[in-house]
C-alpha cells in the first residue's frame, strides 16, 4: 500500500497531531510541506483536494481528508490495532468528541486569534483580552481534568489534538502553576505519554516562538 500523503505546515498544531497519531499506531505518512506565504494552498491542484484550502489535508488512496479532528479519528478507526485512542464505547466517544471541539473552537480558536493581528495586520503587541482569554482556556482545562488524562486514566485523541495547541499556547504564554496546578502536572505527564512529544510538541512549538517573537520585533519597528 502506498504510503498516505499529509499536506501540512511544520508548525501547525493540527498537522502535528495527525503526524502524532500516524506515529502512535505505526502508520507511514508521505509528509508533503505547503508553502503557505507563496500560496501552494490556494493552486489548482490543491484546490481540487481541498475545496477550503487548509493544512492538514491528507489522501488515502485516492480519497482526500482535511479536518485534523476527522483525520485521526478517520486513521485510528482504520488503521488502528486497537481502539484504545478511539474507543468504540460511545459515552467514551462522546467524551473525547467533546474535547476536539474544545481544541478546535476554544484551544486553537483563541491561539489564532491573538496570532492572525500579529503576523497579518502589522500589529506589535498581543491586546490583553486576549490574552486574558488564554488563560481563560487554561483555567477551563484545569477544571476539565479530573482524572490522569482529558478523557478517563489513559491516552486517548482528545490528549494528542489538545497537547500540541495547547503546548504552543503554554510555550507562548506560560501557565501559572499556583493556579492551574493539575495542568502543569498534565503537561509533564503528556511529555512520557506522547511518542515524540519532544519532537512534535515541545521543539514545533520552540519554532513557532521563535517565529513570533520575531514577527512581534519587525512589527515594532514599522
Amino acid at each position: 500500500m502506498a504510503p498516505i500523503v499529509l499536506y501540512t505546515t511544520r508548525r501547525t498544531p493540527a498537522g502535528r497531531a495527525v503526524e502524532i497519531t500516524a506515529k502512535m499506531i505505526g502508520l507511514e505518512l508521505d509528509v508533503k510541506i505547503v508553502d503557505l506565504v507563496n500560496k501552494e494552498h490556494l493552486t489548482a491542484e490543491f484546490l481540487k483536494l481541498n475545496p477550503q484550502h487548509t493544512v492538514p489535508t491528507i489522501v488515502d488512496n485516492g480519497v482526500a481528508l482535511f479536518d485534523s479532528h476527522a483525520i485521526i479519528i478517520y486513521l485510528v478507526s482504520k488503521y488502528g490495532k486497537d481502539d484504545s485512542l478511539y474507543p468504540k464505547d460511545l459515552v467514551a466517544q462522546a467524551r473525547i468528541n467533546a474535547m476536539l471541539h474544545f481544541e478546535s473552537g476554544i484551544l486553537f480558536a483563541r491561539l489564532r486569534g491573538m496570532l492572525e493581528p500579529i503576523f497579518y495586520k502589522g500589529s506589535a503587541e498581543v491586546p490583553q483580552e486576549k490574552l486574558d482569554a488564554i488563560h481563560g482556556a487554561y483555567d477551563l482545562l484545569e477544571a476539565t481534568l479530573q482524572s490522569d488524562f482529558l478523557v478517563g486514566n489513559s491516552l486517548t485523541l482528545a490528549d494528542i489534538s489538545c497537547s500540541t495547541s495547547l503546548s504552543t499556547l503554554a510555550t507562548l504564554f506560560p501557565i501559572d502553576a499556583g493556579k492551574c496546578p493539575k495542568l502543569v502536572a498534565y503537561l509533564k505527564r503528556l511529555e512520557s505519554a506522547i511518542p515524540g512529544y519532544q519532537e512534535y510538541n515541545t521543539v514545533r512549538a520552540g519554532e513557532a516562538q521563535a517565529h513570533f517573537k520575531l514577527k512581534m520585533e519587525e512589527n515594532k519597528k514599522k
